[in-house]
């Protein structure tokens, strides 16, 4: 890539070339001087126009333009021209997406149907019928007596005086809720996720109301009250899973914890920041998420409160504005990207967290014995840090899962507090199942129950959350200390230096390294940590090393 005739590039199709463009600029070597042992050996006598050419597409993602070409060739010192434009990219905007994209990488942010099938909560999640008009499925029974009725295929005509719709039709079925079936017709509505256009709606799924039958708040997504509605422009409400409104939510949550790396080598910060900090970032569709379909300060389940980001404001944006990124802050529970919503919900599990921290951040991934694994035992121990073969892996990989054991898995976000949640004491009505008591989906979800453990794991954690499994005391100072106790100390932040550092040397080098480059790699570990974690130091530094600047 970093060795294809410039001149191609540079003017981009070979047409002009026979235009008379381009043929005097002494871009690219001649065919003869290119295959002689003297011009592919090693050297930093790199030639201003390739240096410019291979920093720009390592820092900015793309190749210089044909104005920059043009200021170096007349420069009087071009490779002095050259070093003062790589300084501006540094300092560029396209430099800083690039962070953020390298690092997205990193963190492996994606989120789309498979890895969160259920964006927003079910009675919370609009989809069309047949007809075209859209309802909310799982409001069925409560707004018209069956679990199977829509509305009608007619425009509702006719309101009491709160504004509600009275039913167009009104009819005895033994099917239905108290032998009376009811059903409403449609109205027009200008959805937050298209607000140019209007579409069809069942006026029942389309009701405005502040406040439900009961004294609920409608725009909680949990709520499920009869006269609740979507609210007004239908912004309490999801669109259908399978819309394009519905992945521009998922992408934006997808670049949260990325926003906050980039943030804190933008602003110039110490590169630990992004591991501890209670500053993230919201777009408009997270920050319509955010306020309308997750709870976003205490969510009431099973009687427990379930604190997920505890977020002090949401910012008022439009949703369609997905360029504009607000800082926000968080409560002292977060730890940087690492409890984002679009990290916990890309791994769902506390495994999986803690296996994508070590492997993009420790440099230091889970990796079974070359071996393989040995015949499985006739009765295999649930506890992975006593099964032969998993054990050499998970008697590390548990201790370090339990830094995310507050946090809630399974595809749904939230923090257990302490005062809400124990790890030492069981719940008492999650001690359930096998006649003992009914569960509740929530016990079933979170805790240690008959239904959802063995034997030997009901029996020794039982009533406690699952989380707590196979813990030994002294994990439980890592599931207090959250994600911030992976780099409270130095040995860990040495870590974390010297992996960012080889990362990025093996981005830049463009191959793996060596161990004829380990020196070379713990000088600029070394250096990293000296200039209090400088990320942009780091890089200027390796761009301009003899190693990379002999790459061709």
């Amino acid at each position: 890539m970093k060795t294809i005739d410039l001149r191609a590039t540079v003017l981009g199709l070979a047409g002009l070339v026979s235009l008379g463009f381009g043929f005097g600029l002494g871009l690219a070597p001649a065919t003869a001087e290119a295959a002689s042992p003297d011009y592919c050996a090693p050297t930093t006598d790199i030639d201003p126009l390739q240096l410019l050419r291979q920093v720009s597409l390592d820092l900015r993602g793309r190749v210089p333009s044909y104005e920059e070409y043009e200021w170096v060739r007349g420069a009087d010192d071009p490779q002095a021209a050259a070093e003062g434009l790589i300084t501006e990219m540094l300092e560029s905007p396209e430099y800083f997406d690039q962070v953020r994209e390298y690092h997205q990488a990193l963190l492996w942010g994606t989120l789309d149907s498979s890895t969160l099938p259920n964006l927003y909560a079910a009675q919370r999640r609009m989809i069309p019928t047949g007809t075209g008009i859209w309802r909310l499925p799982n409001m069925r029974q409560k707004y018209r007596n069956s679990p199977t009725l829509d509305c009608l295929n007619q425009e509702q005509t006719n309101f009491d005086a709160q504004g509600r719709p009275i039913p167009i039709q009104t009819y005895a079925d033994p099917t239905c809720a108290g032998g009376t079936c009811k059903r409403e017709g449609w109205v027009m509505v200008s959805p937050y996720w298209a607000p140019d256009t209007q579409v069809k709606v069942c006026a029942y799924d389309a009701q405005e109301a502040a406040v439900g039958k009961n004294g609920a708040e409608c725009s909680l997504y949990h709520t499920n009250d009869e006269l609740c509605g979507c609210g007004p422009e239908l912004r309490w409400c999801g669109p259908d899973n399978v819309g394009v409104e519905n992945q521009l939510v998922r992408d934006s949550l997808a670049q949260e914890p990325a926003r906050i790396f980039q943030w804190v080598v933008q602003e110039g910060r110490s590169y630990l920041e992004a591991f501890v900090t209670d500053t993230t970032f919201m777009n408009g569709p997270v920050a319509h998420y955010y306020r309308h379909n997750t709870g976003t300060t205490n969510i009431a389940l099973g009687g427990a409160i379930a604190y997920d980001s505890a977020i002090s404001s949401v910012p008022d944006l439009p949703y369609d504005d997905v360029d504009t990124w607000v800082p926000v802050q968080r409560d002292e529970a977060h730890a940087g990207a690492f409890t984002t919503m679009g990290y916990l919900l890309r791994f769902a599990s506390n495994r999986g967290r803690a296996n994508r921290f070590y492997t993009a951040f420790y440099c230091d991934p889970f990796m079974p014995s070359e071996e393989g694994l040995p015949p499985e035992e006739q009765e295999p121990s649930p506890n992975l840090r006593e099964r032969n073969g998993c054990n050499d892996c998970h008697q590390e990989l548990e201790p370090a899962a339990a830094h995310w054991a507050r946090w809630r898995t399974g595809g749904t976000y939230g923090w257990f507090s302490p005062q809400a949640v124990s790890f030492h004491e069981p719940r008492p009505d999650c001690i359930c199942g096998e006649g003992i008591a009914n569960c509740s989906a929530f016990c079933s979800t979170y805790f240690v129950t008959a239904d959802n453990s063995s034997d030997e794991e009901f029996g020794a954690y039982r009533g406690l959350p699952q989380a707590a499994s196979w813990l030994v005391r002294t994990d439980h100072a890592n599931v207090e200390a959250g994600p911030v106790g992976l780099i409270d100390t130095d040995a860990e932040r040495d870590q974390i230096a010297h992996c960012a550092a080889k990362n990025l040397g093996e981005h830049l080098l463009g191959r793996e390294l060596q161990a004829n480059d380990l020196s070379w790699l713990q000088a600029h570990a070394q250096a990293f940590e000296d200039s209090g974690y400088d990320y942009t130091a780091m890089v200027r530094r390796m761009i301009t090393d003899e190693r990379y600047r002999t790459v061709r």
